[in-house]
């Protein structure tokens, strides 16, 4: 009895066998055909979807991937000979090189799976060789894609692609000499792609690959700071690797572009803020006004890092400091105008008694400051009304306090 079962399970897996590779011989006959391309991914997709050794499976995905090499090398070729012929499609060549990529990637590992002979890399070497002609293509694809507005994941994948390559090792010489900062901007345009169709953990893995390799674009580390900002946001359990994440991306930033965008001092800032080192977040901002002491924004952060130690009178003389400068910004004339405001609002409060000379000088060098901050910032921008509000909370304790001045 036992040996009648044993006879029929193999039976029954020579009949697998026997079931499976017509299927797949059929799908490779057809391989090449563009009129009968559809028909050729259905019969490959029958063949994976049925169970077979390791062999049998890389063989499936070896002809899936092939049909679709075969299919953009007949596009390509009748691109040489009419660039106008109907069945040269751009995108639909992007997607058959993405189909076959991904369909390689699963055939490798199972073809390197010894077979029962000990034997294996059947399809290796024409898989590996087919991968390495196409790479220049996958570019020329994701930018094709990019300017179809298929970021994702059609630009984002085929950018990555072309980034990850080289690090693999059956690459050729020709395309693992490809430079650092060639893969970079790959990758930073794989991060711009995921970032505008809202896949911020895609996109950070891009754009932290495009920072590992180089890239020259200063933008690039801004999007990174960016994504982990909007991560962090949208999931509070992020928040601690978001902020590790920030203080990395800002690090590097200064350290390569300094304070040509003063983003990346200003999250370094405030890492150290956030975890109560004042004096270490402060000597970071006075190391630099010491290399360049005419920089507005320098002095609004380091006003900002001592109104959060709690020292007010240092803030607010940093912020005068910040808005007296010509080139301080909206934002800058912004706090400015605030925080002067509010301090005066609470010396005036805490005078006792009529005591008019402190009375005045809260006047001028706290109110009238506030309004000039204020009314500079709304010349600047009169439709932002950022300063609406404080600028007519001024004017009341003007009127209200000074009535004949």
């Amino acid at each position: 009895m036992k040996k009648i079962l044993t006879l029929a399970l193999c039976v029954a897996s020579v009949a697998s066998i026997s079931a499976q590779k017509p299927v797949v011989e059929q799908a490779s006959k057809l391989s090449g055909k563009l009129d009968k391309i559809e028909d050729a991914r259905t019969l490959a997709q029958q063949a994976i979807a049925e169970q077979g050794t390791p062999q049998q499976q890389a063989h499936a995905y070896y002809v899936a991937g092939k049909i679709e090499f075969d299919a953009f090398k007949q596009r390509e070729n009748k691109k040489l000979i009419n660039p106008q012929d109907p069945a040269v499609d751009p995108v639909e060549m992007g997607y058959e090189l993405l189909n076959g990529y991904a369909y390689y990637m699963k055939a490798m590992p199972l073809d390197a799976v010894p077979d029962e002979k000990g034997k294996s890399g059947k399809y290796h070497k024409d898989m590996t060789k087919t991968l390495n002609q196409r790479y220049d293509a996958y570019y020329a694809s994701a930018a094709e894609f990019y300017n179809q507005k298929k970021y994702f994941p059609e630009a984002y994948n085929a950018f990555m692609i072309y980034g990850d390559m080289p690090d693999m090792e059956w690459a050729d010489s020709k395309i693992q000499a490809v430079a650092d900062t060639t893969r970079a901007l790959s990758y930073y345009y794989a991060g711009i792609s995921a970032y505008s169709s809202n896949k911020l953990p895609e996109a950070a893995v891009a754009l932290k690959k495009a920072r590992l390799n180089n890239i020259k674009d200063m933008q690039s580390y801004i999007y990174e700071i960016a994504t982990w900002q909007n991560i962090s946001n949208r999931d509070e359990s992020k928040a601690a690797e978001s902020e590790a994440m920030i203080d990395e991306i800002a690090k590097a930033g200064y350290e390569r572009f300094g304070i040509q965008n003063l983003v990346f001092i200003n999250n370094i800032a405030t890492s150290l803020v956030n975890k109560e080192k004042y004096d270490e977040a402060l000597a970071l901002i006075d190391g630099q006004l010491a290399k360049t002491s005419n920089e507005a924004g320098l002095y609004s952060t380091r006003a900002w890092i001592q109104e959060r130690k709690g020292d007010e009178e240092a803030a607010v003389e940093d912020y005068r400091k910040a808005a007296e400068f010509e080139g301080a910004t909206y934002d800058i004339l912004e706090r400015a105008a605030k925080k002067v405001y509010n301090r005066g609002s609470e010396i005036w409060n805490s005078i006792e008694g009529n005591q008019p000379e402190k009375r005045q000088e809260v006047r001028v060098k706290y109110f009238e400051a506030a309004k000039a901050f204020a009314e500079k910032a709304q010349a600047m921008d009169p439709n932002n009304g950022g300063v609406d509000d404080v600028l007519e909370r001024i004017n009341y304790a003007l009127d209200t306090f000074f009535p004949n001045k």
